[in-house]
This record gives structure tokens, C-alpha cells and sequence, in this order.
């Protein structure tokens, strides 16, 4: 095993001649097992211990271990004590999650701060087909089949081409010390219940399952890797950002083979699921106005586009405007100010911007969100328009319909804001001041 190891280290240049890497080490039989591989292989390396504070006396024994084996070895070691569960509650992340961001942050800070050039951990054979299945079981795309990789941002794996079994076997004919983790019997959690129930099923229809979910891991990885240079590639064409918006193209979509698979990819990304694509994709073909949701992002088949926003809660508060040199900050950002001569002013052409005949304009204003049934007379126009058909001749998209303002004059809109002010209230020749209203942010 000893050979293999350093076989996978070199034929994936995990770790070089005059590397230094920083050894991830739990206690338990994977990363004990790694720590003697590394060691025994003459590899220059230091060692990072997290005590999650979850198993009581056992979290603490768990470290004692690690202490005691890396004082035998002469080696550098790094402990923390971390308070996972407040971490868990603060961040409304489950405990899993917890560990892990506290664990590979605080690998981070160690590798800037000493040097390291990578994190080794100590995932196997088996870890690989756990994820494999648990990722099928949530829903995935094509990327989520490929597995665990030996080298991802600086995680090195040098235990990839190892079943648990020889790590068990090898632990046992090297006495290598190791400390049993309870937790990792209990089937409350999904990964262990693949562990312990699912891929035990399947071994019995097969005894190779692991290792050929691990192989078609590789065939799939290749395969991805070819479909995400072409998606790469066709981003360019399909997307544009608009400030906190992605818009993607309809026309572009239906034009590139793998625009389905192009679309899990990108929008599971933002908590779309695999049946969410789907029927967003059937959507494509489909009449505009049909919202899809996410937990934070919402997707909104309008015209010719997709377009993906987030879906924080709007205020749809009515606010006064008392006088004509003021500024409000919610719900929209405004400031007014008077133009009190107007010889040689210019209108500036901004739609963020409107430009009124101060005189024609009565205080206290009222900014509202527009209602169905409301009109007004667009600037450059006659007769009243509805702001609803306003909006749909501007081509507004449908979400920036539903956030879009109105500015009230005695009853009257003089502003759909950001879009058209009132013909009515528009500077004349005659006009001797204005009033000024620029649409910030």
C-alpha cells in the first residue's frame, strides 16, 4: 500500500520533493493511516487537529491521541478547539456544514500563515461512492456524478485509490493507533445510512459496487470536463449580467445542443433543483410570465430571456415628500432639489433622472407602488395611458414591473419612476424653476 501511495502522489503531483503540506488528522483509522503513510514516506509535513466539541470526553480523547502519536513522530501539530454547534445555530447551517467550514477555513488561515502549500485528508475509495449516491439521491447534474478529485483548491487526497478495507487491513498490520468515532455507526445521518444500509444492499448484487462507482466517477469526470469547456464557451453568448441580474438569452438557449444540461449546471448553482431545470426548460418553448423560486433567487421567463434575481423582499412602503429639498432612502433611493434659473439648463436625458415645472407641481408628493387602473400622460403624448400598457410598451420585465413606483402630484402621477414623467408637468419655455428628482443607486 505503502508503494500506491506514493504511486497516486506522483502520478497526480499531489505533493512535490520540497513540499511542505499541513496533514489534516482526526484520530480516526483514515487519517491516522495517512499521517503514517506521509510519514513513513519521508514526505516534510505538519499536522492540524480540529476538536469540534460534539462528543464530550471522547472529542478531547480524540485529540490526546493525535498529541500523543505526533510527539512521538517530532512533528509540528496545530490544535483548536472549536464551539461547533453555537457556529451551527449563528449560521442557520446544519452541524455537518458547521465542521466543515470551521475545519478548511482555519486549514487556510495555517497553510497563509506557515507556508503549506496544500491540505492532505483522507477520503478513500468508499467516500467517492457515498457521495456518488448521495448526490443522486438530492438531485444532480453531470458534475455531481464526478466524485471527489486527488487535488481541489489546495485539498490533496492522497488516500483516493484506497478502499476502506486496505486502510482497515494496513492499519492493522503496521499498529497503526486510531479512535473509533461512535457517531460513525448511527444511520440518523444520510451518509451514514448510505454507508451502513444502501451500499451493503448493492455489494450483495455486486461485491465490485464501490469500485465501479469510483471507475464511472473518472469516465464522468472526463466527460464533464469536455461539456463544461463547450459551456465555458457558450456562456459568453447565452449570458449577461445586468447589474444583480443574469439574463440568458432564449434564442441562444434553444441554439446550443446541450442547453438543458447547460442550464442544471448554472442554476443549481443557485438552489434550482434538477426538477426545477426541467420544467424550465420546458419553459423555454413556452408563453413569457411563468416565475420559478429557489430558496433565495427566483427565475423569470419573460420575453426573450431567463432572467435570475434574487428574491429579497421588497418595500412596498407609500412615502410624503414634504418640500422640494429633501432626499428619502427607502424605498428607493431619491434626492430633489430646485432649479431656480433656468437660462441656461440643460435637460439631462437620463431616464434615472425627472425634470418638473416647480410651479405645476403641488407638495406634500406621494411615492407609491403603481396600481392596476392607474394612468397618466406620457411625456410627448396626448391622451392618458394606463401604466400597466406603459410598461408592457417599454418592455419592462415582468419582476421589475412589480417594483416599479409611481411619484403623486395632487393625485396626479407626474413620474412613473425611472421611465416617463407626465406631459403635463414638463418644462415650457415659460417655466421659471424645476424641480429636480434623480433616482440613486
Amino acid at each position: 500500500m505503502k508503494e500506491d501511495f506514493k504511486n497516486f502522489i506522483d502520478k497526480h503531483q499531489l505533493i512535490k520533493a520540497d513540499d511542505e503540506v499541513l496533514v489534516g488528522v482526526s484520530g480516526g483509522i483514515d487519517s491516522m493511516v495517512m499521517l503514517h503513510l506521509i510519514s513513513s514516506c519521508g514526505y516534510k509535513f505538519a499536522v492540524a487537529h480540529c476538536n469540534f466539541s460534539l462528543r464530550g470526553a471522547d472529542s478531547n480523547k480524540d485529540e490526546q491521541l493525535v498529541v500523543n502519536v505526533c510527539k512521538q513522530m517530532g512533528v509540528k501539530l496545530f490544535t483548536k478547539l472549536f464551539h461547533t454547534e453555537d457556529y451551527a445555530h449563528g449560521h442557520n447551517v446544519s452541524i455537518q456544514v458547521a465542521a466543515r467550514e470551521l475545519r478548511y477555513d482555519w486549514f487556510k488561515e495555517l497553510c497563509h500563515e506557515h507556508g503549506y502549500v496544500g491540505v492532505a485528508v483522507a477520503h478513500n475509495k468508499n467516500d467517492v461512492a457515498e457521495t456518488i449516491l448521495l448526490n443522486l439521491t438530492r438531485g444532480t447534474g453531470l458534475k455531481g456524478l464526478t466524485g471527489i478529485k486527488p487535488l481541489t483548491n489546495g485539498i490533496i487526497r492522497p488516500l483516493l485509490f484506497a478502499f476502506r478495507k486496505q486502510i482497515e487491513e494496513y492499519a492493522f498490520n503496521n499498529g497503526v493507533e486510531y479512535r473509533d468515532d461512535k457517531t460513525n455507526a448511527e444511520v440518523k445521518y444520510a451518509r451514514n445510512r448510505i454507508r451502513h444500509n444502501v451500499i451493503t444492499e448493492l455489494e450483495k448484487i455486486n461485491p465490485r459496487t464501490v469500485d465501479n462507482l469510483y471507475s464511472t466517477s473518472l469516465f464522468l469526470s472526463e466527460t464533464w470536463s469536455a461539456i463544461a469547456t463547450m459551456n465555458a464557451e457558450h456562456r459568453e453568448q447565452i449570458c449577461s449580467e445586468r447589474g444583480n441580474e443574469v439574463y440568458y438569452s432564449i434564442n441562444k438557449l434553444l441554439e446550443y445542443p446541450f442547453h438543458q444540461l447547460f442550464l442544471l449546471e448554472e442554476l443549481m448553482e443557485y438552489g434550482f433543483s434538477p426538477s426545477a431545470v426541467e420544467d424550465i426548460k420546458e419553459s423555454l418553448l413556452g408563453q413569457p410570465g411563468k416565475v420559478f423560486y429557489a430558496d433565495n433567487f427566483q427565475l423569470i421567463r419573460d420575453r426573450d430571456y431567463l432572467i435570475l434575481s434574487s428574491c429579497t423582499e421588497k418595500s412596498f412602503t407609500e412615502v410624503l415628500i414634504s418640500s422640494p429639498n429633501s432626499s428619502i432612502e427607502s424605498p428607493v433611493s431619491m434626492e430633489f432639489n430646485v432649479i431656480e434659473d433656468l437660462t441656461s439648463f440643460k435637460i439631462p436625458k437620463e431616464e434615472s433622472v425627472g425634470i418638473f415645472d416647480l410651479e405645476k407641481v403641488i407638495f406634500p408628493l406621494l411615492l407609491r407602488p403603481w396600481h392596476k387602473g392607474d394612468k397618466f400622460i406620457p411625456l410627448g403624448m396626448k391622451g392618458h395611458k394606463k401604466v400597466s400598457d406603459f410598461l408592457i410598451d417599454q418592455k419592462i420585465p415582468i419582476h421589475h414591473k412589480s417594483s416599479t413606483y409611481v411619484l403623486e402630484s395632487g393625485g396626479n402621477i407626474i413620474w412613473v419612476v425611472g421611465y416617463r414623467i407626465d406631459n403635463r408637468y414638463r418644462i415650457k419655455s415659460e417655466s421659471a424653476k424645476a424641480l429636480i428628482v434623480k433616482l440613486l443607486g
